[in-house]
């Protein structure tokens, strides 16, 4: 029985890290592809349970094929939350309408009369929190991802704890939806990764394998990931902690998005910068524009349009190499029945494709056997 459905609406959401690990089929933990003998490595980026790109490979989670299996994410658990470059304004947003004391909505406290309201325009008085009384700070976003808290910084673990606080009759108030996208999941601790088929690698005529501009900037995330909880756990200076934890920063503000303003694009070895998941879904020659809005069609085609006096202002000229492709129908009658016996004779432009008979059998122009039949017809 064929079932048909009417989709309603579509709603966008955020993963939360719970929903993310749920979704992974293998935690990535090496910062590598295959080993000396070819093979995808275990825990690896091209892990067999993400999905193969490899003939004869089978899939770890479906146990599909190639053409069979549609690939599976992973994630990376990162030992220091990072803010999504993308989500800075909206950070900043509930940042400016809460308190980070008591972590609840600023209310505005109403003025009795115009002139109470112009007098504390005119004393400058210091705004504070409505329900602590706690003096509230001036919030800045230096792009991409940094915030101030007045003149100090805002470490992103501060942020994430700040926002998981907030209630949800609060986000409700500030247009969030809790249950799809809590402000916190901004801020990330465990990054997706993409299945196989998504970054393929391929092999060159040496008998290298190229990897992907993704699998790339996923390598250099792992690493630093790493190195950063190496040392964590080795009591190194806070100094040191801090570089490596703005590198990881920079490494996944580059895979989401290698063109973000004020920082220095990610380059491979040759200079050329990486084309990382914005690059792939935006402009003219991304997936939305190039693959799925753009379709190429069979006996198409355009050109520029220009006047042209030697032709009347009923006729329009077309490029002899797009009209040899097109064909007109011509009803063949007694009346035209020598002029189309010409385009059946011709061997150049214009000339007849095919004939169609009165059963509605095609016969295609060049089997002279069968044309000279059809042409001595009465």
């Amino acid at each position: 029985m064929h079932v048909s459905k009417i989709i309603d609406k579509i709603k966008f959401s955020i993963f939360s890290p719970e929903m993310i690990r749920k979704m992974s089929s293998s935690k990535i933990l090496v910062p590598d592809t295959y080993d000396d003998d070819g093979y995808p490595i275990d825990g690896g980026l091209v892990d067999t349970k993400l999905g193969v790109v490899d003939p004869g490979l089978r899939c770890k989670t479906c146990g599909g094929r190639v053409r069979e299996c549609p690939g599976h994410f992973g994630h990376i658990d990162l030992v220091r939350p990072v803010v999504h470059v993308e989500f800075g304004k909206q950070i900043l947003y509930v940042l400016k309408s809460t308190c980070f004391s008591c972590h609840k909505l600023v209310l505005k406290p109403k003025m009795e009369t115009i002139e109470e309201e112009e007098d504390a325009k005119k004393k400058k008085k210091v705004k504070t929190c409505s329900n602590c009384s706690t003096e509230l700070p001036i919030y800045k976003l230096l792009k991409p991802t940094t915030f101030y808290r007045d003149k100090s910084i805002i470490l992103p673990t501060e942020l994430r704890e700040h926002l998981a606080a907030i209630s949800d009759e609060d986000l409700r108030e500030l247009g969030f939806d809790p249950l799809y996208s809590r402000p916190e999941w901004m801020v990330i601790t465990s990054l997706p990764v993409p299945p196989v088929n998504v970054r393929p690698s391929i092999t060159l005529e040496t008998g290298e394998r190229s990897e992907d501009d993704l699998t790339h900037k996923l390598v250099d995330i792992i690493r630093i990931n790493q190195k950063l909880e190496a040392n964590i756990n080795a009591g190194a200076p806070q100094l040191i902690i801090e570089d490596l934890w703005e590198l990881l920063q920079y490494h996944v503000t580059t895979y989401f998005n290698n063109e973000t303003a004020n920082i220095p694009p990610a380059r491979h070895r040759s200079g050329r910068p990486l084309k990382t998941l914005a690059q792939r879904l935006k402009g003219k020659e991304g997936r939305f524009r190039y693959n799925l809005s753009g379709k190429r069609v069979n006996f198409s085609a355009r050109t520029v349009i220009s006047p042209d006096p030697a032709i009347s202002l009923n006729e329009i000229g077309i490029p002899e190499r797009i009209a040899e492709e097109l064909s007109v129908p011509i009803r063949v009658t007694e009346w035209n029945i020598e002029e189309c016996k010409k385009y059946i004779m011709a061997d150049k432009f214009p000339r007849a494709v095919y004939l169609i008979r009165g059963d509605g059998r095609r016969v295609k122009v060049g089997d002279e056997e069968v044309m000279k039949k059809e042409i001595c017809l009465p």
